[in-house]
Parts: C-alpha cells; sequence; structure tokens
C-alpha cells in the first residue's frame, strides 16, 4: 500500500471518528459504502487537446 493511499485513508477514517464524535449519525452500510468506494479502481479516459485547425497536436502539416 502506497504511503498517499495510507495518508488518504487515515484521513477518511480520522473525519468520520471526528463525526462521530460531535454527534453526526452514520449508518454502518453508508461507512462500507464509503470504504468499498475508497477501495475501488478508477479507469480514466483522457482525450487528446486539439490545435487550431482541429488537428490533434503534432498531426497538423506544415505549411509549404
Amino acid at each position: 500500500m502506497s504511503i498517499r493511499r495510507r495518508l488518504r485513508t487515515i484521513l477518511v477514517c480520522a473525519v468520520l471518528e471526528w463525526s462521530a464524535l460531535i454527534g453526526m449519525p452514520m449508518r454502518p452500510e453508508e461507512i462500507v459504502d464509503l470504504m468499498q468506494t475508497m477501495n475501488t479502481p478508477r479507469v480514466v479516459h483522457t482525450i487528446p487537446d486539439e490545435g487550431e485547425s482541429g488537428d490533434p497536436e503534432g498531426e497538423s502539416e506544415s505549411p509549404g
């Protein structure tokens, strides 16, 4: 487990604990859903930037 992921998990657990101490109710099912969401990998789709002519960068024809 990377240090960044571990710190994120500690932060979420600390916020949940702080909320419990001040009296904010949260059902156990909601906590389980939150923890499962944190552990689910995400797929990110990226779209390449387009130049002024509408062609993807680096593929435009040189003038001349």
